[in-house]
């Protein structure tokens, strides 16, 4: 797995660019695809075992359920968040990452 493609921002913002609620919304497309691939990328590659995994998915999972704030101008609902996981464990796994189990 070549790592430099994991943090390629135009496959992640293709990747989770067409959810519903943040179609068309580039900012907040850039903002999620920012905050992934500083925060929770890393973690996930950090991550030694499912517990430690599951953590960082449900710490994603809280960032895209959260309220709009100022610094923060989406909020999706539980199946959109849903969506947007599978959709970046998907990536993952093409790209070679395993990122379950």
């Amino acid at each position: 797995m070549d790592g430099s493609n994991l943090f390629d921002d135009i496959t992640w913002c293709a990747t989770i660019g067409n959810i519903a609620e943040i179609e068309g919304n580039m900012a907040a497309v850039q903002q999620l695809v920012y905050r992934f691939l500083g925060q929770y990328l890393p973690a996930l590659l950090a991550a030694r075992t499912q517990p430690d995994r599951d953590r960082v998915w449900y710490a994603l999972w809280s960032y895209l359920t959260a309220p709009v704030t100022r610094s923060k101008n989406f909020s999706l609902p539980y199946s959109s968040a849903d969506e947007v996981i599978a959709k970046i464990q998907i990536e993952l796994a093409r790209l070679g990452h395993k990122s379950k189990g």
